[in-house]
Parts: structure tokens; C-alpha cells; sequence
């Protein structure tokens, strides 16, 4: 397949939001448009409404489908509760379960067991949001916070909500909007896009703990009180401890939504962001889906994504052999060197440098574009280095 590829606004924020490059600001983006580029293609045979997959660390889009179509979400919204949490609550503030926190229904909706009384920290709620996907501790964290930033709200939730909603417009997740704190269709606006998703979910894995939380396949989790209980929960990543390439990040599920999916995976040293939204799922069975076609999509897409990419370190192309001599010349480094996905069929990878006046030690004076064949595949930033 041949497509074109330009670093969008998008890929540079995620990049940000990880921290692994810094961004390229001396140069114009319009000089990267009279560049010969591609686009990042769409996977084939998914049955998803929309799809985006990038390379968080070289900031590499690798597949778009819809990726800013607005659609529903079902509990990939987490991600969004998670982060909002993480801003306002002490991770060893303890939150006494509230008779308005439980699920109606734990038979239909995905909950951690909460009960009324139980005393959990802001660290214990997260694990129980984000491995087992519990309604009841998105409820729990959103009435806390909403209590804290609001006491004479009536409805802390919907304080909360608000608050969701400016977090991730901040991270750079601006063509969502959150009406609930678990994901569930509720009033108001309710959407997010396949691209916003990958925003959120690389800033949710710039967190060591939350990182940590997502990569988790089960825990054990205990109250306190005198009336201490343990609730096991278990990771709906079903992925978790079978890839081990697979290190998170949330799944997500409603009639509206159909089957949606945030997957991170490993690529040597690289993160791999892939989102799938509004595949073909319908509830029923046993297993609570008849038809749950999500897992397939994912699978399709990585498969193709082993099929269509080579990651190359920059010290392997022969196009790029002279580079470390060039840098070392003019005192800069690259502001990061990790692999470049490469399409396979794109030609060999070479490079451009482009530099500006020097500038003071560690700050941006220049970039690398790098292209396989005529195509440009990725751009670093180059670093000034002290004399």
C-alpha cells in the first residue's frame, strides 16, 4: 500500500503529553505541507466506526479511520475520570462509600462490589475504576470531588462532570464532552473521538501509577473499618497476561457505543496507542455478548500493523550513518532517539537536518526530518548542546 504521512497537531500533542520529545517550534508546520507526506491509512476488515493508532513515543500516526467522528464512548470515558482524580485527590485520602455510590444492578452494570460504609483510599478507588471498570468507584471519586470543589452543590456529580470535561480539554482532547463519570449515556452531551481517546490515554500513562493500575490483569482489594471486606477484581482487558505486548489501557462498552477498546502495546522501546470505537457488539449469552467484535478489530489491526510497519533504530539504516557525525559537528542532539515506524514498503530511511542559530544549552535549535524513499515518515527536535 502507498500513504502519505504528515506529524498532525494531534501526534505532537501526544508526544507532549508523554514527554518523550520536544516539540519542534522554530519552524513553521506549513514547511512540513510542501513536503512529499502520507497519511496514515485505514486498517482493513474492522467492523469499528472509527479507529486511530499511533506511536506515542516517535509521534507516528499508524492508522485513522473516522478518527474525529464523535461518537459514544461506554467506559473508555474512565480514562478521563482517572486523570481528573488524580488532579484533585490525595492518593491516601480515605472515601467513605456513600448509599448513592453502588450500582442499581451489579448483574448489568460493571462495578468493584462497593457497599455503603466501606471506607476505601483514592489509590484503592482507582484500581477498582480501572481493572474491573467499577461504575461505583467513578460514582464514589466524582461525588468526592464534586463535594470538595462545591459544598452547596446539589448535584456534586455534575460538578464533578464539569470538571471532567475542562481536564480533558486541557490534555488536548477538545472534540469531547463527558456527561457522565462512568460512561454511560446520560443527559447532556455525551461523545469523544477515536484521536481525543489517544490523547487522553497517553496522558494517563505519563502517570506511574495509573500506568501501573492499567497494566494490572487482578488485585485484591480490602476496606477498612470494623467491618473490613475483601473485593477481588478482575482487569476486563482480557488482553492482560496473554500479549505480553499489551501493557493496558481500558475497554468500554454500551448499546450505544458498541464495543470500544484503547489498547497500548509495546514495540520494543516504543508505546503503541490503538483505539477502536463502535464496533459490532450485541448483549446477550452467558458471557453477556452474543457478538463482541472489538477483540477481533484489535487483532485485525495489529496484525496488520506487524504486516505494514519495520520499527527502525536510527543506528541501523545506512541512509542515516552520517548523522551522529553531523550533530556532533554542530554541537546538537537529537531530543529523542527512539525507532522510527517505517513503512515497509516506503523505501530505505534518510534524513535532513535543519539547523538554527545556536541557542543556550538544552534548548530547541533545529530538527531532524527523517523520509523513506521521498516519503517523510518523522521529524525530531535537535537539542543545542553545552560548549
Amino acid at each position: 500500500m502507498q500513504h502519505s504521512f504528515v506529524m498532525s497537531k494531534a501526534a505532537r500533542l501526544l508526544v507532549i503529553a508523554l514527554g518523550l520529545i520536544v516539540p519542534s517550534l522554530l519552524f513553521p508546520a506549513s514547511s512540513l505541507s510542501q513536503e512529499t507526506g502520507w497519511s496514515a491509512p485505514a486498517p482493513s476488515g474492522v467492523t469499528s466506526r472509527a479507529v486511530y493508532s499511533i506511536d506515542i513515543t516517535s509521534g507516528v500516526e499508524l492508522y485513522a479511520l473516522n478518527p474525529d467522528e464523535p461518537l459514544a464512548m461506554g467506559s473508555t470515558a474512565k480514562i478521563a475520570t482517572a486523570l481528573t482524580a488524580v488532579d484533585h485527590l490525595a492518593l491516601d485520602e480515605e472515601i467513605v462509600i456513600d448509599a448513592s455510590d453502588p450500582v442499581s444492578d451489579p448483574t448489568m452494570y460493571s462495578n468493584m462490589g462497593l457497599q455503603p460504609g466501606m471506607i476505601f483510599t483514592v489509590e484503592e478507588l482507582l484500581f477498582g475504576l480501572l481493572i474491573p471498570s467499577g461504575n461505583d468507584a467513578a460514582h464514589a471519586l466524582a461525588r468526592t470531588i464534586g463535594e470538595q470543589l462545591d459544598p452547596s452543590a446539589p448535584d456534586p456529580v455534575a460538578v464533578f462532570i464539569e470538571e471532567m470535561n475542562r481536564t480533558a480539554a486541557q490534555l488536548g482532547a477538545t472534540n469531547s464532552r463527558f456527561a457522565t463519570p462512568d460512561g454511560l449515556e446520560g443527559d447532556g452531551e455525551h461523545y469523544t473521538t477515536a484521536r481525543d481517546l489517544a490523547i487522553l490515554a497517553a496522558a494517563l500513562l505519563a502517570n506511574p501509577l495509573l500506568a501501573e493500575i492499567v497494566s494490572t490483569p487482578d488485585v485484591t482489594l480490602v476496606s477498612r473499618g470494623d467491618d473490613a471486606s475483601e473485593l477481588y477484581v478482575m482487569s476486563t482487558n482480557k488482553l492482560l497476561g496473554v500479549d505480553d505486548s499489551v501493557i493496558g489501557v481500558k475497554t468500554g462498552s454500551t448499546v450505544a457505543a458498541g464495543g470500544c477498546l484503547v489498547i497500548a502495546t509495546t514495540e520494543g522501546d516504543n508505546t503503541v496507542i490503538t483505539v477502536v470505537l463502535g464496533s459490532d457488539l450485541v448483549y446477550g449469552g452467558e458471557t453477556g455478548y452474543l457478538v463482541d467484535e472489538r477483540w477481533n478489530d484489535i487483532d485485525t489491526i495489529l496484525r496488520e500493523m506487524d504486516q505494514d510497519y519495520r520499527w527502525t533504530s536510527l543506528d541501523e539504516s545506512p541512509g542515516l550513518a552520517g548523522l551522529s557525525a553531523e550533530l556532533a559537528a554542530w554541537n546538537v542532539r537529537l531530543g529523542s532517539e527512539s525507532a522510527i515506524p517505517t513503512p515497509v514498503d516506503a523505501g530505505e530511511l534518510r534524513y535532513r537536518l535543519e539547523l538554527g542559530p545556536e541557542g543556550e544549552p538544552e534548548s530547541e535549535v533545529g530538527r531532524v526530518l527523517f523520509f523513506a524513499g521521498s516519503t517523510l515518515i518523522a521529524e525530531r527536535s535537535v537539542l543545542q548542546q553545552a560548549s
